[in-house]
């Protein structure tokens, strides 16, 4: 599928804040559908995820998935996790999400907000599996550590960079799971980038 590629807003750079983490214990019977990671063969190389330019920059997902906006039973977001890179005491995460919102006008394409695609709701989180620790966006009081959910926008099928720093996981686990939204499934074992630490 070739995607469009046309700019996004970009967002802030992050502002020191607080860590936020919690520990949890996982829920039995909780429907979670992992996406498989793996390298793509020759043969498989049309299948592979093509870059995505999303302002001056190209980002290219490693895991990528088509799902519905959640609380609407018509709109659809495709979501592309590019990565997870740790670099001092924070975890940076980039997402490239495309809208398609059913019902826009071609003529007047409607600006479409990452809170829209999210259904309203913003509350990502990374899980350490190993030690069954949840780690929450980092924030300062009345501001999170992530782009602008409401401001960042963009018109429909055209791709958006999300970007969000979460406290860097104890023990720097080699994989850890993402969740965007409690109605979607989560990206399992995403493996993180660990920068050297001076």
């Amino acid at each position: 599928m070739t995607r469009p590629r046309r700019s996004g807003p970009q967002p802030a750079a992050p502002s020191r804040g607080h860590r936020g983490r919690r520990t949890v214990a996982v829920a039995a019977g909780a429907v979670v559908l992992g996406l498989a990671l793996g390298a793509c063969s020759g043969d498989d190389a049309a299948e592979a995820p093509t870059p995505v330019v999303v302002g001056a920059t190209e980002y290219e997902p490693i895991l990528e998935t088509r799902l519905p906006v959640p609380g609407s039973a018509e709109d659809e977001v495709t979501v592309g996790l590019v990565s997870l890179v740790a670099e001092g005491s924070t975890v940076e995460l980039r997402v490239v999400l495309t809208p398609h919102f059913a019902e826009d006008d071609p003529d007047r394409p409607e600006e479409h907000s990452v809170y829209d695609m999210l259904g309203g709701h913003h509350d990502p989180w990374l899980l350490d599996v190993g030690s069954l620790t949840r780690y929450d966006v980092v924030s300062a009081p009345g501001k999170d550590m992530a782009t602008d959910v409401v401001y960042a926008q963009t018109a429909n099928g055209h791709p958006l960079l999300y970007q969000a720093w979460f406290p860097r996981p104890e023990g720097d686990p080699a994989t850890v799971d993402v969740r965007l939204h409690d109605a979607w499934p989560a990206f399992e074992d995403v493996p993180v980038t660990w920068e050297a630490t001076e």
